[in-house]
């Protein structure tokens, strides 16, 4: 495009607030995805572009990279800049170029008394990386205009009409290319931009809140709102390969009921041997499909954290499912799920002794309801959520292929032979529906569908909610806590080399629980070869009420299948414009139920959470 033409067409898209990207010639363009007081400049240098520098600087919302040969930067920049200025009061302008010769690994040259602060908030965020680089820096005062010790100064901030502008020179040493080939270390250069990406946010957000009109809360809502095309296609890709398998309902027996047969008969002295479904899947082909991906050309960085991510569980699993049967699955598991440690065994145990007593008072027998029963109940709960949300396309089925209770897909499972207590129903429906089914549909109703399939590792803070959703509606029993606290120690004792046979008597004589409850604990610890997802039971729990007691709240939690430590990135996107509200609220987080919150924050724990 003609220089003057885009010139004129910047200067407007600022004015109305409009996104635009001007392309000057193959390699030179310049983006604005969003109109803000900031431009990155990446000047390409003669000898070839730097992939991390072009690519970082892209990433943002407004950037301009290109050739000297193809375009004045000066008379493109001048004219924005103004604009900007005119529009917020002030204006940052960070040019960012490659240095080999430095003594440090990053420097930041200012020579405005003014960029000293924003250059010291870039400093520490850089310093305080998660990365742990361990990257040396420093603050190059110039006493004239900061530049590139190759070219010349992109522009002079000290003239008269710059007095709103704030420039800042960013020289990066290229560890992550090979010195002798200059070809890229991939790993290493994703740490980099992810590192730079963050701190140049943060520095951003100070530059507003000290020297501009705009008022932005937090820093991540001055990332782009705009998706690459190749977003939607991954993520799309990776929701088709989740949903070309159930892993649950392929590591859980088919056979259950006949191996409890068999089980009694060989005076439990014979491992059971269990019965799976067929696999509908080549898992291989599963993971030649998942490293097809593109992952590594997404711009954004928060989403391309999130893919690999989920790749790399989605990976695991399909090792998991090849193993299924050998010892080789228990490795798997101890990969996706986790392990036991110390601190989570010990409050097993205490939990085992503490409500011991109480599984020992004679009881009456108990009001038992069967599945059609249950269903029903389920089936007005589902109302209730309909009412929130109409439009809710979900049910309830009733099969024989499959033990107890479980959500696939946002359809409650219940097996033709299930039974439950009466007294635990309420508990059951609000741990599957209020919230499996919740959070399935709050996913759902997000542009990215990693929500609703669930994001990596996210068993532990579902489980974890579902149990104390149990404790909302009082109905969490001393003899659930403790099934929940001997899946944990079961999970413990396979890992430590037992078999079948030996935990299955460790539940039996030394915690005493019943044969069958024991023979379904243990079931559910050794299918497929060893898996450890119930220990997450017992550790969610406990990480729900640390989290409550930090005063935080729980409604961001059902906002789809996340984890915990997905928060941040929650938010991030959240307050970028990608992630909508929930679109669903259980039962269990309105009255009369929210009394029993306030008990966790005036310091109930653990071993009072039973409601009867």
């Amino acid at each position: 495009m003609d220089q003057s033409k885009a010139i004129t067409k910047a200067v407007t898209s600022i004015i109305q607030k409009e996104p635009v990207h001007i392309q000057f010639s193959k390699d030179s363009k310049l983006v604005l995805k969003r109109i803000i007081p900031l431009l990155l400049v990446y000047r390409i240098p003669v000898e070839g572009k730097d992939q991390m520098i072009s690519t970082l600087v892209k990433s943002e919302s407004c950037s301009l990279v290109g050739k000297s040969s193809d375009l004045d930067f000066n008379a493109v920049i001048t004219p924005i800049i103004r604009q900007l200025i005119d529009e917020f009061g002030a204006c940052q302008l960070i040019e960012i170029w490659q240095d080999k010769e430095m003594d440090t690994d990053v420097a930041i040259h200012i020579s405005q008394k003014s960029a000293l602060p924003i250059a010291q908030k870039f400093i520490k965020d850089l310093e305080s990386d998660e990365q742990n680089m361990f990257l040396s820096t420093a603050i190059k005062k110039e006493t004239k205009s900061p530049k590139n010790r190759d070219i010349t100064p992109i522009i002079n901030p000290l003239a008269e009409e710059f007095k709103q502008l704030l420039y800042m020179g960013i020289a990066l040493k290229p560890h992550y290319n090979d010195v002798t080939t200059g070809k890229v270390y991939p790993l290493i250069l994703r740490n980099y931009r992810e590192i730079f990406t963050k701190s140049l946010r943060k520095s951003f957000l100070e530059f507003i809140r000290l020297y501009t009109s705009l008022k932005v809360s937090q820093f991540r809502m001055l990332k782009t709102t705009e998706l690459q095309p190749l977003i939607m296609e991954i993520d799309q890709n990776l929701a088709s390969e989740s949903q070309k398998f159930d892993f649950l309902l392929l590591v859980s027996p088919l056979n259950t009921r006949e191996a409890w047969l068999q089980f009694k008969k060989d005076k439990f002295l014979k491992s059971p041997k269990f019965r799976y479904r067929p696999m509908p899947i080549d898992p291989e082909l599963v993971k030649r499909n998942l490293y097809n991906l593109r992952i590594e050309d997404i711009d954004d960085p928060t989403i391309a954290y999130l893919f690999r991510d989920k790749r790399k569980e989605l990976d695991a699993m399909m090792t998991m499912l090849i193993d299924r049967g050998n010892e080789g699955f228990m490795h798997g598991s101890l990969q996706v799920f986790g392990n036991v440690n110390d601190n989570l065994l010990e409050t097993a145990k205490a939990i085992l002794l503490v409500y011991e007593q109480h599984s020992k008072k004679p009881v009456p027998p108990k009001k038992m309801i069967n599945a059609t029963e249950f269903a029903k109940l389920a089936k007005e709960e589902l109302h209730y959520l309909r009412q929130q949300f109409p439009s809710l396309e979900t049910g309830v089925r009733i099969r024989e292929d499959i033990t107890g209770i479980m959500v696939n897909r946002g359809v409650l499972n219940i097996s033709k032979y299930y039974e439950v207590e009466a007294s635990r129903a309420i508990a059951l429906i609000q741990h599957e529906v209020g919230t499996h089914i919740v959070t399935y549909f709050n996913g759902k109703s997000q542009p990215f569908k990693l929500f609703s399939l669930g994001v990596p590792g996210y068993e532990q803070l579902q489980e974890g909610l579902a149990v104390f959703s149990e404790y909302m509606v009082n109905e969490l029993s001393g003899d659930r806590l403790r099934i929940i606290a001997a899946r944990v120690v079961a999970v413990h004792h396979m890992l430590a080399g037992h078999n079948f046979s030996d935990t299955f008597f460790l539940l039996v004589d030394h915690y005493h629980f019943t044969e069958e409850i024991a023979f379904h604990i243990c079931t559910r610890v050794y299918r497929g070869g060893g898996l450890t997802k119930d220990a997450l039971y017992l550790k969610g729990l406990m990480s729900i009420i640390t989290y409550i007691r930090e005063g935080r709240e729980l409604s961001p939690l059902l906002i789809g299948k996340i984890r915990e430590d997905y928060i941040p990135i929650v938010e991030e996107l959240t307050q970028r414009g990608l992630l909508n509200n929930p679109i669903l609220k259980p039962r269990y987080l309105a009255e009369p139920y929210l009394q029993n919150l306030e008990k966790i924050k005036s310091g109930d724990n653990i071993f009072n959470l039973s409601n009867h």
